[in-house]
C-alpha cells in the first residue's frame, strides 16, 4: 500500500488545484508556498495535466506584482497587453506589466543566457524520488548513497504493476516536455561539470557521515 500512495503524490497535489478550475481557464493561479512545496518532477506533472486541458505548451511564472503567488499558462497569456516575462539567472521566469509613460515604453532587459533544460526522469529516479524521506525517517543517520544501495534493492523487488505505474508517469512527463521543447536534445555534461557535481556530492557525504547525529546506531528499517 506505501507503494501506491507514495506514487499517488502527483495526483493528490493535482486534484487538489482541480478544485479552483474550470473549463474555461486558461491561466492557473497558485499560492506561493504551495509551489515551494513542490519538487521538480510533481511541477512537471501538473504541468502535463494544464497542458492537456488548455491544449497548448505551458510555463509557470512568479508574480512579480507584489503578491506571493505564481501562474501556469500559455505564454501567449504572459506577453498579451502590457505583460512581459523577465528570466532571470537561476530563479523561476517573472511575470510583470511593462511601465508605461505617455511617450515611451521603459526598456526591459531580459538575460540573454540559454537555459539548461533538465533531463526527463526515468520510472526509478521518480521511484527513488518519492521514497527517499521515507528512508531518511526510519534511518535518520543514514547517507545518501546508502538510501541509493536501498531503494535500488527495493526497485528491484517490486511488482510489475508497481513498476509500470511509475513507467506510465515518466512517459507522461516526457511527452509534456517533448511539446514544450520540441527541439530538446539530451546533452551529456562536460567532463569540468561532472568534476565539479563529484566534488560537490562527495563533500555533502562527508558532512553527513561526520556530523554529531551520524555518530549513533542506524536505526533498522521496519519491516512492516
Amino acid at each position: 500500500m506505501e507503494s501506491f500512495q507514495a506514487c499517488d503524490y502527483h495526483l493528490t497535489a493535482w486534484n487538489h488545484l482541480k478544485l479552483h478550475m474550470n473549463p474555461f481557464m486558461k491561466v492557473l493561479c497558485l499560492d506561493g508556498n504551495f509551489y515551494r512545496m513542490m519538487d521538480s518532477i510533481t511541477k512537471s506533472y501538473i504541468a502535463a495535466k494544464f497542458m492537456d486541458h488548455v491544449s497548448e505548451s505551458v510555463m509557470f511564472v512568479r508574480d512579480g506584482t507584489g503578491s506571493d503567488r505564481y501562474f501556469l499558462g500559455a505564454p501567449r497569456h504572459f506577453v498579451a497587453e502590457e505583460g512581459v516575462v523577465l528570466r532571470v539567472v537561476d530563479a523561476e521566469p517573472v511575470w510583470t506589466r511593462r511601465p508605461v509613460s505617455s511617450s515611451q515604453v521603459a526598456p526591459v532587459l531580459v538575460d540573454t543566457k540559454p537555459v539548461r533544460i533538465p533531463r526527463p526522469p526515468n520510472a526509478y529516479i521518480l521511484y527513488r524520488k518519492e521514497r527517499h524521506s521515507l528512508v531518511k525517517e526510519a534511518q535518520p543517520n543514514i547517507t545518501n548513497n546508502e538510501i541509493s544501495t536501498i531503494l535500488g534493492q527495493a526497485w528491484n523487488r517490486e511488482s510489475r504493476e508497481v513498476r509500470e505505474k511509475y513507467k506510465a508517469m515518466a512517459h507522461e512527463i516526457k511527452i509534456s516536455m517533448l511539446k514544450k521543447y520540441p527541439d530538446y536534445q539530451y546533452k551529456p555534461r562536460k567532463p569540468s561539470e561532472k568534476k565539479r557535481r563529484m566534488r560537490r556530492t562527495a563533500c555533502d557525504t562527508l558532512t553527513e557521515s561526520t556530523s554529531p547525529d551520524s555518530l549513533g546506531v542506524p536505526t533498522p528499517l521496519s519491516s512492516a
